[in-house]
């Protein structure tokens, strides 16, 4: 097995976290969190504001593999392949809210496509299986054990990303390594499956 490269910070992610993180802890209502306390979320004793909502909308980002194989939609699933001149315009992007139940450091990151209005989930069976649901990815802010298959630990080398399933560790988002293939989760990384990705803010 490949092992997971170094994770190196990510100031694109750091300002993600600020975003919405230094709102949710003003939502608190002055409970006396400190703000070293909110840069190392969650802080020990802390309890998030029951039904608190980020004003702040999903952020959006363009994603491609190490072939530089696009995401779209084919029959409800998200479909891997090399999109250009008029088929451009049906690639999908990534929407991204953090899950603030989680360790800040590891990423965690709630997935989805259409400016957030579908997740990127898990499952919930034994073994993952990548599928959308119909979800607001900011109605997840909150709900920690339900966001939870829609979560995914972000690392960065410096160049790529991986994506981890934070409820099945171990496995990674993927695509194959040939075109218009539906992209899935791996647990075997180094293998045929791609799961190295460019992730960049639209």
């Amino acid at each position: 097995m490949e092992p997971v490269s170094e994770s190196v910070v990510d100031p694109d992610m750091e300002e993600l976290f600020r975003l919405f993180l230094d709102e949710a802890a003003e939502g608190e209502g002055g409970d006396g969190t400190s703000s070293t306390e909110i840069m190392n979320f969650p802080a020990p004793g802390f309890r998030p504001t029951p039904g608190f909502r980020p004003s702040k909308q999903p952020l959006h980002y363009w994603i491609r593999d190490t072939s530089q194989k696009a995401f779209y939609l084919r029959d409800n699933r998200l479909v891997a392949a090399n999109l250009q001149g008029e088929n451009a315009s049906q690639e999908e992007k990534v929407s991204v809210v953090p899950n603030r139940g989680l360790e800040r450091k590891r990423c965690p990151l709630i997935l989805g496509i259409k400016g957030g209005r579908q997740g990127l989930s898990c499952g919930t069976a034994k073994q993952p299986r990548l599928q959308l649901e119909d979800v607001h990815l900011t109605e997840l802010f909150d709900k920690h054990e339900e966001a939870k298959r829609f979560t995914f630990f972000k690392t960065y080398n410096g160049s790529t990303h991986r994506f981890e399933a934070a409820a099945y560790p171990g496995w990674f988002l993927c695509t194959s390594a040939q075109a218009n293939e539906p992209i899935g989760l791996t647990a075997r990384l180094g293998e045929a499956a791609i799961t190295d990705f460019y992730f960049k803010r639209k």
